[in-house]
């Protein structure tokens, strides 16, 4: 017997399986008796409706990319006085069940942001000044250069800049309370005066430049061109052997294409 033919062999066990809801269970008070597929619609369904955003509600759409068996099982559950049609979908009676689905993705909505704080804290403590460069693994040139300068403090090679563009970092991008992200590139002849970012993202591009580098690693930095990193050859190359054209799609040695920034900057996070 086929996998294909074991599925639909479960399928249709599923609808000719049934089970009874009885009324001191009901959210109406009602014996109900379905099939175990109508069953596991109902939850399915009113789980994702809650966590989409439309709590009780059921679109057509949803149903549709579920299958065409869940056209007959959205009847069964109407006619057992379950569900209800509405304009572009059906709607869930049982409003115990839709309240305790809206319940439980808030709950787990607030744990995913104690969670994601908890890591942007972690980040932030792990924050420190850095100068890190990806140089190419053909002939060495660095794709770019990387700085992450601490609150109040100034670029390394600050020394070297001349008064105009000391001048234009003081008043126009520097924000002495925050961490700043400074990136060279040798290809490019113009200023870039990077930007103010918070103390979660520093540590998080701190963390990602940690030597040994790695694309794995590197890409955690939230970089859009990943620092000139091929994913497949796990190797940074320059913008000369990346081979970029106007459009910004470029072609490693290797022969892997990437598209990277036509501007040539970073997508900033």
């Amino acid at each position: 017997m086929s996998s294909d033919e074991c599925a639909g062999d479960a399928e249709d066990l599923e609808h000719t399986t049934f089970a009874i809801l009885w009324a001191a269970a009901s959210f109406d008070g009602r014996d109900r008796v379905m099939s175990f597929a109508a069953w596991e619609l109902q939850y399915q369904a009113t789980a994702y409706s809650a966590v989409y955003g439309h709590p009780g509600f059921v679109p057509d759409e949803y149903l549709a990319d579920l299958g065409t068996e869940t056209t007959i099982t959205a009847a069964e559950l109407c006619a057992a006085g379950m569900w209800e049609r509405a304009a572009g979908g059906y709607r869930v009676l049982d409003s115990e069940a839709v309240q305790v689905c809206v319940d439980r993705v808030r709950e787990l909505r607030e744990e995913d942001e104690r969670k994601r704080t908890r890591e942007r804290e972690r980040q932030a403590r792990m924050a420190r000044p850095i100068v890190a460069a990806t140089p190419c693994a053909v002939c060495g040139t660095p794709y770019q250069r990387i700085e992450l300068i601490a609150p109040g403090g100034l670029p390394s090679q600050w020394n070297d800049w001349d008064p105009s563009r000391q001048d234009m970092f003081l008043r126009l991008y520097r924000q002495p309370d925050r961490w700043h992200l400074l990136i060279d590139r040798p290809d490019d002849n113009d200023y870039d005066l990077g930007q103010p970012i918070d103390a979660a993202w520093a540590g998080q591009i701190m963390a990602a430049f940690e030597p040994p580098l790695s694309y794995d690693r590197v890409h955690t930095a939230g970089f859009y061109d990943d620092a000139g990193f091929c994913d497949r050859c796990d190797a940074p190359y320059c913008h000369r052997h990346w081979n970029v054209s106007s459009s910004g799609l470029g072609t490693c040695p290797g022969g892997h294409d990437k598209s990277l920034d036509p501007h040539r900057r970073p997508e900033w996070s």
